[in-house]
């Protein structure tokens, strides 16, 4: 017993001993750091929309401050450390890292924002390795402080890394909430269509639910032109998508701006969804025939009786005058039954589809087949035609239209007209031509011949018809269906559909063009705040081209034209800017997920609930054991004072004896 006494009381002493040597378990980071050597840390702090996101105890973008400040907090004399805001670029707080923290954190309260970008931890770590590699000290750690979405890990890949890399130590600080719950609008379609001014259109627009569980009555709203004009009730699945559509109208010309809105949530940046239109005022119209009769069934139907809701101001020209003539004036120009073009002609015309401007040709016998199958058909058509353009006769018949693509913007107006009522339209002449790869047919004679076709042009459209529109030569002319089509296809040439399709994302480069005519007065960009910021134009041949950088706020976006007497100016053109959506899924990245991102890396994960002091010491230092060691001694002590007691006992009870 008297032995036994003596181990546990030495126990007991060599334990308060080693409580008081403060020894710890090596991990982590730990075998590699010394215990006062100095340290360079760079701090990456989320800013993506993302971290906008509201929880019980803030903005989750507020609690990474917090987070960061704590991590501040640590450094001692002679560390140093870089502040670096991230979203789709990263953004240092100062150019060389500082020995002054007390700034930083002022930085933190006074000057980081949340911006509107979607996250790219890639190129942020990217930078963090950078700063690092100029630095001398032993130690060097980067802390990512981000709510760990999967979507901002998608560009980043092992081969980011060099080996040089793989010295740093990097700290994975989580601060998103435990379960988050998400609505967005990801995106708003016009779909393949004309907007007209006084008639319906159609604008959908898709609802994604980031939850886990369903919505149900979902209220989702229509604003155009500043007012709401429409509203629904959606249910949208459980990670899942609907679509709601709504058929507006609008009374004016001119662009016009909008927005999808839901009702609001946790994270309110991505409940809006913006965009932009224009219905032309005026669409200028060339008419250019070999005479005045291959043009005027073309001008009837561009020129109706009612001239109050005409928007074309149609020009009518013979092959004589078309030598004086600024294309650049016009928006769509109809060559009919033309026999040819010169060589300056025609470089004039592919310049001005290139730029945008519409082209329609419309075949006759009065053309010249050489002319038509060498310059015509290869030029603006791809087509390699072996032989001269010679119209097809059928004796004893006729030919007719076949097959319409009702889905194409010019035919849209009849697609729900059953097939059996659209028009019977007879050809005595047709001209045969073949089709290529990058060429839409629109239009199918009964044969299955293309009867209007259509190709892109740089910027612009070419159509071509491979009938004349002669009422000698069939009744397409006299036709109730040749109104429409006549204008349609002119509205639709002058249209630039391709901007519907626009999305631009925050903090895209978006080019514009302006008119010649608006170069000497200012030009300046009014943001959806109403910040104004001075544009410089280029100037190239008949067009002033702009170059904006600065969309940095999602929402709509003026050009404005001044002069020395206004201040504000005329608004030149409009568009929308939105986030990018990758963003509002909320789902996390998986531990394994990171491990293979950071293939080759050491990382230390810290819980959104860990305290970050600790986390950090452990990870350099290893696990304290002084407490332990401390417990095993108090219950040493407990056990020798039962053992010593017993003994005592014992002793007594033999002197009794």
């Amino acid at each position: 017993m008297e032995y036994l006494l003596l181990i546990i009381r030495t126990l007991i002493i060599l334990l308060v001993i080693a409580a008081f040597a403060r020894p710890a378990i090596k991990g982590g980071f730990a075998t590699k750091v010394g215990a006062h050597a100095k340290t360079s840390v760079v701090i990456l702090m989320d800013n993506s929309y993302s971290m906008g996101y509201e929880t019980k105890d803030g903005p989750v973008f507020e609690l990474a401050k917090k987070r960061a400040k704590r991590i501040l907090d640590q450094l001692k004399e002679g560390d140093d450390a870089s502040l670096v805001l991230f979203a789709s670029q990263p953004m240092p707080s100062t150019p060389q890292p500082t020995f002054d923290f007390k700034n930083l954190i002022s930085s933190l309260d006074e000057e980081a924002m949340l911006s509107a970008e979607k996250t790219d931890v890639g190129e942020a770590l990217k930078m963090a390795y950078e700063i690092l590699k100029n630095s001398n000290n032993m130690n060097q750690e980067i802390y990512l402080v981000t709510d760990m979405e999967k979507s901002g890990w998608s560009s980043l890949r092992p081969d980011f890394f060099s080996s040089e890399d793989k010295k740093e130590k990097l700290y994975l600080v989580d601060v998103s909430p435990a379960e988050k719950q998400n609505l967005c609008i990801e995106e708003v379609n016009f779909g393949n269509q004309l907007i007209e001014k006084g008639k319906p259109f159609q604008i959908t627009a898709r609802i994604a639910n980031f939850s886990s569980q369903p919505m149900k009555n979902l209220l989702v709203g229509l604003y155009l032109d500043g007012k709401r004009v429409s509203q629904t009730d959606i249910d949208v699945e459980k990670d899942g998508r609907a679509t709601v559509k709504f058929m507006p109208a609008v009374e004016e010309a001119g662009i016009h701006t909008g927005f999808f809105e839901l009702t609001d949530d946790d994270l309110l940046i991505d409940n809006r969804r913006f965009f932009a239109f224009r219905i032309p005022e005026k669409i200028g119209v060339l008419l250019v025939g070999e005479n005045q009769r291959d043009t005027h069934h073309l001008n009837l139907a561009l020129n109706p009786l009612d001239r109050s809701n005409a928007n074309k101001e149609v020009t009518r020209i013979n092959k004589n005058s078309l030598s004086g003539i600024d294309f650049n004036k016009y928006q769509t120009i109809i060559f009919s039954n033309l026999s040819l073009l010169t060589d300056v002609q025609l470089t004039k015309l592919e310049r001005f589809a290139q730029r945008g401007g519409g082209v329609f040709f419309i075949l006759g016998d009065g053309i010249d087949p050489e002319f038509y199958s060498k310059q015509i058909a290869q030029r603006f058509f791809n087509l390699n035609l072996k032989e001269p353009l010679v119209s097809t006769k059928n004796p004893g018949g006729f030919f007719s239209f076949g097959k319409i693509d009702l889905n194409h913007p010019i035919f849209q107006v009849y697609r729900n007209v059953e097939k059996e009522k659209l028009p019977l339209i007879k050809f005595s002449s047709i001209f045969e031509l073949p089709e290529s790869s990058d060429m839409k047919t629109i239009i199918r004679f009964n044969l299955g011949k293309p009867a209007l076709m259509e190709r892109s042009f740089g910027g612009g459209k070419v159509l071509l018809l491979a009938a004349p529109v002669d009422e000698s030569q069939g009744d397409l002319v006299v036709h109730p269906f040749f109104v429409p089509l006549i204008n349609r296809s002119v509205e639709y040439l002058a249209s630039d559909l391709s901007r519907l399709d626009e999305d631009i994302l925050v903090s895209s480069k978006v080019t514009k063009e302006l008119p010649a005519d608006l170069a000497g007065k200012e030009i300046e960009l009014f943001d959806p705040q109403m910040g104004k910021i001075a544009l410089q134009p280029s100037f190239q041949t008949d067009k002033l081209i702009l170059r904006i950088d600065d969309t940095h706020l999602p929402g709509i976006y003026d050009i404005r034209a001044t002069t020395s007497s206004s201040t504000r100016g005329e608004v030149v053109d409009r568009f929308a800017v939105n986030i990018d959506p990758k963003d509002s899924d909320p789902q996390k990245i998986e531990m394994s997920g990171i491990e293979k991102k950071l293939e080759g890396l050491s990382f230390f994960y810290v819980d959104p609930q860990d305290d970050i002091e600790k986390s950090i010491l452990q990870s350099r230092y290893g696990k304290e054991l002084w407490k332990t060691f401390l417990w095993v001694a108090f219950c040493l002590l407990a056990l020798e004072m039962f053992l010593a007691r017993s003994k005592k006992k014992d002793m007594v009870r033999e002197e009794k004896t």
